[in-house]
This record gives structure tokens, sequence and C-alpha cells, in this order.
């Protein structure tokens, strides 16, 4: 019996103890699982905010950066039609940009208010800190921002609080949401490189009497004469015309004086160039050059006159055709410019009309303006070339003065304006070194690798960008250069994708113009190339181009001057529309 006893009892407490155990897991097993579910919870409403928030700011990148590409569309447009390149608030462009980001985003599958959500603004260079600010609110408008709002309390609204799946469990049933992109047209630092050689006034020459007709030329050079006329340029340090109405002598017309005479001092007499007024030839050579200075030099003596006019006599009794012998005004003006076309020859032809080269200057002016109009921050330097570079800083020419040799690459586009109008073509010679003006202008951009002085003048965040033009064939480069060991064509002119190259040359000094060009490619700098007249390389011109993800305008002559003028204008306008690609920014002020 009382083993018995003792047995149940034994029982009895095993089973109380189990019974025990078994209530504590319970316990346990409720609180573990209320844990487990606000994790399962909190992950998956974290889980859904997330995607939702990745959602989101896809979405309002993609509409900032369509948003942006109305803005550049309108400047290309611009840039197409000679229309306003303003982007401001009562911009066309501006609407767009609103729709279209709202638009973009909707696609995304996010909803946008495009009158409340679209900010635009400028970014603009600060020079004291290096950095590029954004100013909201502030034109021209070349910034864009768009957000995305979940901000409203009616969850059922397009702009709803984001639900909560598992939130009441945390006593919050939705969640607020905003995302924001901006993106941002990027200003360049553009280096025009333009091409002062001599071929420069060809289509003002009697030269070009075949390919733009007799009158066309004569009517240039008549304007051409008219030009100095009107400017009426002094001897420095005498109230003397260099270009009097009346003329010289019996050089008194256009079409010129006929002298049958092939003897040069015979002829001289017989213009009545011999004349003197108190011992001064009356008629002194109207052009006597420039000092190195740049400052044109004083009225030649009566023996540096008179060999002067022996010059241009010989050039006019030799020519062939109609204006053999013929001393005139037109046959003066052709030989300043086949003869003695540099500026330390003739200070003043800057002042006249002759082509290419004013439509040159006439595209660069526009093309300046149309920057001006823009007001991007953008920035400009000077290079120009003829059998060597030069870097154009500084202007003292007596007419003018201009000195941004402290900011070369400069926002004060009227001093770039005023520099280039006051050169001539063959300014400093004749001939045509392109590469050394690619050579100046990357390094006025990016600096030079083997000077650690010289670092460039492109500001950091700005696109360095170069323009390159010219009329002709580059015949100049250093004697000895050959191209890099392993130089492939295809690695550069591949235009259709097969792998094979679609340009290549064996002309060294051609070769040497493309090796610059690719040197500054390989350092972020876009190239955009412009070839003028029936001479000009436009393979070359077209090669350098595609590899430096730029335009190539083809402006192809063979037409009347206006018409040139009127192309090269127009093909600086696109150029200058062609601004970089919209891109996003991540920190303002960067």
């Amino acid at each position: 019996m009382r083993q018995f006893l003792q047995q149940s009892v034994a029982d009895r407490v095993r089973r109380s103890g189990s019974t025990t155990r078994r209530g504590v897991v319970s316990v346990l097993a409720a609180f573990l699982l209320v844990g487990v579910f606000a994790f399962v919870a909190f992950a998956v409403d974290t889980g859904l905010m997330t995607l939702t928030q990745t959602e989101m700011q896809n979405a309002v990148d993609a509409a900032a950066l369509a948003a942006s590409q109305e803005i550049t569309g309108a400047i290309y447009d611009a840039g197409q039609s000679g229309g306003d390149a303003t982007v401001d608030s009562n911009s066309i462009a501006v609407a767009n940009a609103r729709e279209m980001a709202a638009e973009v985003a909707a696609l995304n599958g996010v909803y946008v208010d495009p009158n409340q959500d679209v900010a635009f603004g400028k970014r603009a260079y600060d020079a004291a800190t290096g950095t590029w600010p954004i100013a909201w609110g502030v034109e021209p408008y070349n910034v864009v921002r768009v957000s995305a709002r979940r901000d409203n309390t009616d969850t059922t609204q397009p702009d709803g609080r984001l639900p909560l799946s598992f939130g009441w469990a945390v006593g919050m049933s939705s969640v607020e949401m905003i995302t924001t992109a901006t993106a941002f047209v990027e200003a360049r630092d553009i280096e025009l490189v333009l091409d002062f050689s001599a071929s420069m006034n060809d289509d003002s020459s009697m030269s070009s009497f075949g390919s733009l007709g007799q009158s066309n030329v004569e009517a240039s050079l008549d304007a051409m004469w008219d030009a100095l006329v009107s400017a009426d340029p002094k001897w420095p340090g005498t109230t003397t015309s260099k270009f009097p109405t009346s003329g010289f002598g019996n050089i008194d017309s256009y079409y010129g004086t006929y002298v049958s005479s092939s003897n040069t001092s015979t002829i001289y007499n017989s213009l009545d160039l011999n004349d003197t007024v108190g011992g001064a030839v009356k008629y002194p050579f109207p052009q006597a050059g420039r000092y190195s200075s740049g400052l044109p030099k004083t009225k030649p003596s009566n023996s540096t006159s008179q060999s002067l006019w022996y010059g241009y006599i010989n050039y006019v009794k030799n020519l062939s055709g109609t204006y053999r012998k013929r001393y005139g005004y037109r046959t003066l003006m052709n030989y300043l410019q086949e003869q003695r076309y540099a500026s330390d020859e003739s200070e003043d032809l800057w002042r006249t009309k002759h082509y290419p080269f004013h439509g040159v200057k006439a595209g660069a002016s526009l093309f300046l303006s149309f920057l001006t109009d823009l007001d991007f921050g953008d920035e400009v330097g000077l290079v120009s070339y003829g059998g060597y570079s030069q870097v154009e800083t500084v202007l003292n020419d007596g007419d003018a003065s201009v000195d941004i040799s402290d900011d070369p690459i400069t926002g004060v586009y009227a001093d770039i304006d005023t520099i280039q109008k006051h050169k001539q073509a063959g300014h400093y010679d004749g001939w045509t070194g392109m590469g050394y003006g690619i050579k100046d202008a990357k390094e006025m951009l990016i600096g030079d690798p083997s000077d650690s002085s010289n670092n460039g003048y492109a500001r950091y965040g700005a696109r360095p960008t170069m323009i390159i033009m010219t009329d002709g064939q580059t015949n100049q480069g250093p004697g000895n250069w050959n191209l890099p060991s392993g130089w492939d064509w295809a690695d550069w002119t591949d235009f259709d994708g097969d792998g094979d190259a679609d340009y290549w040359t064996y002309d060294k000094k051609k070769q040497y113009a493309f090796w610059e060009a690719t040197e500054a490619i390989r350092s972020g700098v876009t190239v955009h190339t412009m070839s003028v007249g029936v001479d000009a390389d436009r393979d070359l011109m077209e090669a350098i181009a595609f590899a430096g993800n730029g335009v190539w305008m083809n402006v192809p002559g063979g037409t009347t001057v206006t018409q040139m003028e009127e192309e090269l204008i127009d093909a600086f306008r696109q150029i200058a529309a062609k601004v970089p690609p919209a891109k996003l920014i991540y920190s303002e002020g960067n």
C-alpha cells in the first residue's frame, strides 16, 4: 500500500510539472508570435516603402531629364530658325517642360502636378567659391527640378499618402513620401579656333571671277574701297586721309585708268603719283602696315611710298584679262588682298568686307550674340591660326584696346567680338597650320601635361568645347612629327560601326591636326567643326567632329558672298544652339 501511495504522489508531481511547463511555453510562444508578426509587418511595409521610393525617384529622374530636353530642344529650334533663345517664364519651352514632366512621371506610375511640382532656376558659376549654386526662380532657366509628393491625407488621391499594410499595428496607417530630381543644362567653356589664312579673302579677289562671276567680285572690290573711304582712317599724328574720296592722282575710279606703257617709272608719272606738296608726295601709298605692338605705322617717306606704288604698278601691268594695266580702286584692293594681306603690311583691311573672312566675322558676332541672349553662363576664348597659331588675348591697334590675358576664356563676349572684328584674312601670314591652332586651344582649355604651371582655364563643372573652322587644307605642322605607335584610325573614324576606319590620311600635316584633336577629345573636350568654301577639307573636318562627339557644319561656297555670309551666320547659330544634353545633379552648388 505504501508503495502504491508513493508512486501516485510521484505521478501527480510529474503531471503538475509538465502542465506548468506547457503553460510557460504557451505564454512565451504568444509573445514571440507578436514579435514575429511585428517584424514581418515592419519588413513588408519597409519593403513597400523602399519599392515606392525607388519608383518615385526613377520617375522624377526621367521627368526632370525629359523636361530639360524641352529647354534644349527649344534652344536648338532657335538656332535652326533664328528665333529667340531666351528661356523664361513666358516661353513656350517652360510650359512644355511642365507638361512633359507630368506626362513622363505618369508613364512611370507616379503623379506630378505640373504647376506645383515643377520648378525652374538658373545655375551660374561663382568664381569666388568655384561652385555652381542654383538660384530658383531666376531667369533665364537652365535648371529644372521635379518633385513627386505623396502627402495628401486622402490616400485615395493620386498624391495620397502611402497606405501601410500593417500600419495599424504601430498606430500609423499611412506614410508621407517626397522625392525630387534636378536636371541642368551644362555651361560651356568654348574655344573658337578660326582660320586666319590668306585664302580667307579669295572670294573677294579677282581670282574668283570664274567661280563667283566677275560682276559679283567687282561689287565686293567696290564695297571694300567704299568701306575704307567711309571709315576715313588718318595717318597717325595727322589729319590726312589715307583713302581720299578723290583717289590718288589718276587712280580715281573703280574701273581704273588704262596706261599702255610697261615702264614702271613712266606709269608712275602718268598717274601723277609723283606730285608733291611742300616737298612731300601728294599721294602717299595708303597702307604702311603695323608695328609689332599692333599700332599702325606712320605715313611712309617719299622713297618708301614710291617703292610701294611701284610694287602695285608692277602687279597690275602683269595681270591678264580685263584689268591688265588698269590702275584703279579695284586693282588696288585686289593687290592689297593678294600681295599685302598681312597686318604688318596693310593695317586697314580689317575695316573691309572681304570674303569669306567677313562672313566668318559676322557669324562669330552672331554666335556671341546668341550666347548673350541664352545667358547660360558660357565663356569663350579665341585662337587664330595661319602658318602658326595665336591665342588672342590683347588688342591695341589704335582704334580699340582689349586685354583679357588674365581671363582668356571670358564671359565678356564683347571683348572677344572686338578682337575678332579687328582682324583680316592673312592677318599674321598666309599659311594654314590648323594643328597648331587646335593644340593652343586644347592647352587653353585643359592645360599642358608637360607644363605643371599650365592647368588650363576651363572651369570645373563646365563642358570644355572647341569650334574649329577652316576654308582650306592644313599645310603646316612639326617637321619631324609622326603618329604614335599603335595608332588605329578605326578607333576614331568608324562612322558606320563596322570596325573599319572610314577616314584616314597619309598627309602628315592633316594627321597632326587630327591627332591634336584626339588629344583634346581624350580629355573630355567636345569638338565641333566648320568647313567653308569649295576648297575646304571636308573629309578631315567631318572626321574630327565625329571623333569629338560634335557637329560638322558644311558651308559649301560657290555662291555669292551674300549667300555665303548667310550660310556662315546660320552655321554659327546652329553650333551656338548645340548645348550639351541635360544632366542630373545630385548636389546643388557642384
